[in-house]
């Protein structure tokens, strides 16, 4: 399910044109996202850093904002 979330997000970010409109919101989701990612792959290929369940969380909390702005997005082209 973390793998789906992961990928969900990757669509939404290739998907939305301009994700954030502030750098530093922007660096700062980039940075986040790369590091679940790295985690994933550690955690799937190596060793367990952090429960599933926790990282099925730190998952939906990431990708979480980019939702936000594909809704937005959507009604703003709506009217």
């Amino acid at each position: 399910m973390t793998f789906w979330m992961i990928m969900t997000g990757l669509f939404m970010l290739i998907l939305l044109e301009k994700p954030f409109e502030k750098r530093s919101s922007g660096l700062l989701f980039l940075i986040s996202y790369l590091l679940l990612i790295a985690v994933y792959v550690i955690q799937t290929t190596f060793v367990e850093l952090v429960p599933d369940g926790f990282l099925m969380m730190l998952a939906v909390v990431v990708v979480f904002p980019l939702f936000v702005r594909l809704v937005q997005s959507s009604l703003r082209n709506r009217t």
